[in-house]
């Protein structure tokens, strides 16, 4: 690998990635949408190009002369009254930019998926990079998006492109400019009062050692192979204490039963929504995170040698650079 090309390469994860290939010789081209912040890269060597993965035109300069694309860009929502346009980024994108590099004889593609395009492991044992997709019960178009683009990654992998997925859990740490929504629950989490918390949870990762999972998938991965990059499972309850851990903060924590959960999560949404406003939770992350998205990354750290950091480490960061933004007081 010695040119690359990163979609959403001035974004959360996207410019980790970007860093990292700088950090290691590479030469890097970030396509970045029109008008979009640089802050995230500004201190780097890298060509900028603005444009959209919906621009064909401007997707087939973006691939041109480059080894290897890590295509990052993606609309990562957790509340989406209208979600044509992430459904538009997610799965039309996707394809443009494989076509593109089809096309064009690039040697391998870095796909960006995510764990919510796979199934969630419930009280049974963890999952894995074949856990076949199951909430189909619940509208939630990131993960259903994520699932689809997945599928259409792979299908460009049947036909002979080289394309390795990587599957990131709920990615936290410093430099998520927007915020994502992963960086909402850490900044929500200081909101006054006790810690409230319901039945659930997920799987988490430092956004440096995702970006890592991308680069070693791409220097020791396999064509149409898939790699969790994820490290920590943690219930709901967990996952508040971890944060207090981390912040050296000693809260209450007060337990919601699921059905006033959802109450008041619906009702704080309705009233967001007439007000025009983002509510602080949504309805649809809450009943898809009721049943754990628990994973095992066993797969990654034997056949890439990814490694990952304490999940305390990794909120404090998050905490730091969130506080250096105004954004906790």
């Amino acid at each position: 690998m010695e040119h690359a090309l990163v979609t959403g390469g001035c974004g959360f994860l996207g410019s980790w990635i970007v860093r990292q290939l700088v950090e290691g010789g590479i030469s890097v081209r970030v396509l970045a949408l029109p008008g979009e912040s640089h802050e995230n890269i500004e201190d780097l060597d890298v060509e900028v190009l603005e444009g959209n993965v919906l621009n064909t035109e401007e997707v087939r300069r973006a691939v041109d002369g480059v080894d290897t694309v890590f295509h990052a860009a993606a609309v990562y929502e957790d509340w989406a009254p209208d979600p044509t346009r992430m459904y538009d980024v997610n799965l039309r994108g996707t394809f443009y930019v494989l076509a593109a590099a089809r096309e064009a004889g690039v040697e391998r593609v870095i796909y960006t998926a995510s764990i919510a395009s796979l199934g969630r492991s419930g009280s049974g044992p963890q999952g894995n990079e074949n856990t076949p997709y199951d909430a189909w019960d619940i509208d939630f178009p990131y993960s259903r998006s994520k699932f689809f683009s997945r599928e259409i990654a792979e299908c460009f992998s049947d036909f002979g492109l080289d394309v390795r997925i990587v599957c990131p859990g709920i990615v936290i740490g410093p430099g998520d400019l927007r915020p994502t929504p992963s960086g909402r629950l850490i900044i929500n989490s200081f909101m006054p009062g006790p810690a409230p918390w319901f039945e659930g949870g997920a799987s988490y990762v430092d956004v440096r050692d995702a970006a890592r999972v991308h680069l070693l998938a791409a220097s020791h991965g396999r064509a149409g192979e898939r790699y969790l990059a994820t490290a920590h499972n943690l219930s709901n309850l967990e996952l508040a204490r971890a944060t207090d851990r981390a912040t050296g903060r000693r809260r209450r924590y007060l337990k919601l039963p699921v059905p006033v959960a959802r109450a008041l999560i619906r009702g704080m949404e309705k009233q967001a929504t007439r007000r025009g406003k983002r509510p602080l939770f949504s309805s649809v992350f809450v009943e898809y995170s009721l049943k754990p998205s628990y994973f095992d990354n066993k797969r990654a750290r034997q056949e890439l040698g990814a490694e990952f950091r304490p999940i305390e480490e990794s909120i404090r960061d998050a905490v730091d650079y969130f506080r250096a933004r105004g954004r906790i007081g």
